[in-house]
């Protein structure tokens, strides 16, 4: 999605959440850790099989969020918060990753914004850091949000889905 709409987000992290709203945390983590076995042997670098554990971690918050209620789109603030802490837990996930395993990034999508925080903090590693957030914190609430819509609107407002709520 990345390089179709030139952004710097993936909005993958929805389909994990979907999965783990609508079918449990064992449902998520397998489509996670499948997308990303898939990726990693067709689009991306064999290394990319990594980001499974975003994905497993995605998976989890989703989980924990949910069992706690904050997956809840009459809860906005609610949702909202689980997705920008689910980012929060993600961005530092990546960054050590990107760090440790892929190597830093030159995607052209995010070079101007990555060139801007290094100029202004001075670090590499902490603009990446503060990048990384930055970028995690939009994706996963946006993903959040539209996993919870999807599943509400599938699933529970479905004469099927409506049944088992009466």
């Amino acid at each position: 999605m990345t390089r179709a709409l030139d952004v710097p987000f993936f909005i993958d992290s929805w389909a994990t959440s979907a999965g783990v709203i609508a079918g449990g945390l064992g449902v998520g983590i397998a489509g996670g850790v499948l997308y990303n076995l898939l990726m990693a042997v067709t689009i991306r670098a064999s290394r990319a099989w990594v980001w499974m554990a975003s994905s497993a971690l995605v998976a989890w918050s989703t989980w924990v969020f949910r069992r706690a209620g904050w997956i809840d789109i009459e809860r906005p603030f609610r949702l909202v918060a689980a997705g920008m802490l689910t980012g929060l837990a993600n961005a530092c996930l990546a960054t050590a990753i990107l760090h440790f395993v892929i190597g830093i990034p030159d995607d052209p999508n995010t070079r101007a914004f990555r060139a801007a925080l290094r100029a202004e903090i001075g670090d590499a590693r902490a603009s990446l850091l503060v990048q990384e957030i930055a970028i995690e914190l939009a994706d996963k609430t946006i993903s959040l949000i539209g996993a919870a819509a999807l599943v509400v609107l599938l699933l529970e407002r479905s004469p099927s889905g409506s049944a088992r709520h009466a």
